[in-house]
């Protein structure tokens, strides 16, 4: 169907309600500050018991299915997913009762779901054979493997290519208005919102934290500080982004930066440098875009004087402050933590075994060293056990890095693209594909976004842009 369009109007399929009359009444910033709000007190909620984090995530999910097979409106499918994505390490840390590979899971699900309701199951080459070029390795050297660690290995490791690969060809037929992006940040934003809750609520309920040279777990939530501190330094990129988009309030972007703070501050705080570093590579990057656009421009520079004071003289005194000298110290410190060791083990382990390399998992038993480490750079991992198929696989993620580059109409979109491209790649560099969040970033990079002139009021609330099926052979 060449001429295929989805419409803010239910034309197939079930129709759904319209949002009630009295929400249409209330500003854009009342809406963003109820949901951040509710977020903020949902955190600690799901703290209490692991039957609520199994209701909120099977709900999150089951309501997800119901949009992307029902629904005529294909971004409320989306919306669903970037929710799923933003609450991945919160189900997580709360000791959800449902597997641990869910959230990619059901974030693939969800999306093969949608294109198939809406016919868009045309292939897209790049992306598919990312993917089929990983499937040699889990035959020829997984033969004497036993099935139940076969089928876990397979999960656990190829379940993050899967879902970049489901996450690229969905978005490279999806182009997106700036309200639109805008939701999508936003249901990214608030689980990690309730994340950053939960982690300040454990600072401040421990009386007594020892602050040293490595992460640490009680600023965390009690969870993986690494993981927390990277979700939540994207979300803070995230913000960054918005606030460079047109038609916000002067509350709004208050807010804005309200939330941005916490999540830089919490991220800080967890003492594992990777998301601040990651947050702030990717934000330096957008910048070279932004810096051409003279709107943009200034608000670059105002915004950067205001963070510099800020951060320097208030913030940043008061976190050293908080860890007597250490968190300057830890920042200060410019080791790998072993992860370097451990991508040195995987390239003689891809030396070792050039053609189709050790299979899914199996690079930790072949190294000299760091034998019960899995995998942290997706990288090396790909070397070692998927061998010149993996190699082909990563030449693939970086040809298509340079596709959505280029298709980026506009320097806000060019902006988006290279900040989203570079956070997915410092994430899988430092944590390989352990969580959802850095396939939704790639993926979201192959989406066209539209940056069109609008009257001064604002776009229309409900504006859908659709692509036809024949853009991007």
């Amino acid at each position: 169907m060449l001429d295929q369009t989805f419409t803010t109007q239910p034309q197939v399929g079930r129709a759904i309600p319209a949002a009630p009359k009295w929400m249409h009444s209330l500003p854009a910033h009342s809406l963003i500050a109820g949901a951040l709000l509710l977020h903020v007190l949902l955190g600690p909620l799901l703290t209490v018991s692991p039957l609520l984090v199994g209701a909120h995530s099977a709900a999150t999910i089951l309501y997800g299915l119901y949009q992307a097979g029902f629904s005529p409106r294909i971004e409320r499918a989306i919306y669903v997913c970037a929710y799923i994505t933003g609450a991945e390490v919160l189900w997580r840390m709360t000791k959800t009762p449902l597997f641990w590979e869910l959230s990619k899971y059901s974030v693939i699900t969800i999306l093969l779901v949608a294109m198939l309701r809406h016919g868009m199951l045309r292939m897209r080459a790049l992306p598919l054979l990312f993917f089929a070029l990983l499937l040699p390795s889990t035959v020829l050297p997984m033969i004497n493997v036993g099935t139940a660690e076969l089928r876990n290995q397979i999960s656990f490791n190829l379940s993050g290519p899967l879902a970049l690969a489901i996450c690229t060809w969905f978005f490279s037929q999806i182009r997106l208005t700036v309200p639109q992006l805008q939701r999508i940040f936003l249901a990214v934003i608030c689980p990690l919102l309730s994340t950053a809750a939960i982690a300040l609520m454990g600072t401040v309920a421990v009386s007594r934290i020892n602050f040293n040279n490595s992460s640490n777990y009680a600023t965390s939530g009690g969870y993986g500080p690494t993981q927390v501190s990277s979700v939540l330094g994207f979300g803070a990129l995230l913000i960054f982004l918005w606030l460079f988009q047109n038609w916000q309030s002067r509350l709004q972007k208050f807010m804005l930066l309200g939330v941005m703070a916490l999540f830089l501050v919490q991220s800080a705080l967890t003492f594992s440098r990777g998301g601040l570093y990651a947050a702030a590579g990717s934000a330096l990057l957008a910048c070279y875009f932004l810096i051409h656009d003279k709107r943009a421009r200034m608000q670059l520079i105002a915004g950067v004087v205001v963070l510099f004071v800020v951060g320097n003289f208030v913030i940043l005194p008061q976190l050293d402050n908080f860890t007597s000298g250490a968190l300057s110290k830890r920042f200060g410190n410019t080791s790998l933590t072993g992860r370097d060791n451990i991508a040195k083990g995987d390239l003689q382990v891809f030396y070792d075994n050039p053609v189709f390399g050790v299979g899914p998992g199996e690079a930790r038993n072949y190294r000299t060293d760091h034998k019960q480490a899995v995998a942290h750079t997706e990288f090396s991992r790909l070397l070692a056990e998927h061998g010149l198929f993996g190699l082909t696989a990563l030449l693939l993620m970086l040809v298509m890095s340079w596709r959505h580059l280029r298709q980026a109409q506009s320097r806000m979109a060019k902006a988006l693209v290279i900040a989203l491209t570079f956070w997915s790649f410092l994430f899988m560099a430092s944590l390989a594909m352990r969580i959802v969040m850095a396939a939704f970033a790639f993926g979201l990079t192959a989406a066209t976004l539209i940056v069109a002139d609008h009257a001064a009021n604002g776009p229309r609330e409900n504006e859908f842009i659709p692509i036809p099926n024949w853009r991007r052979q």
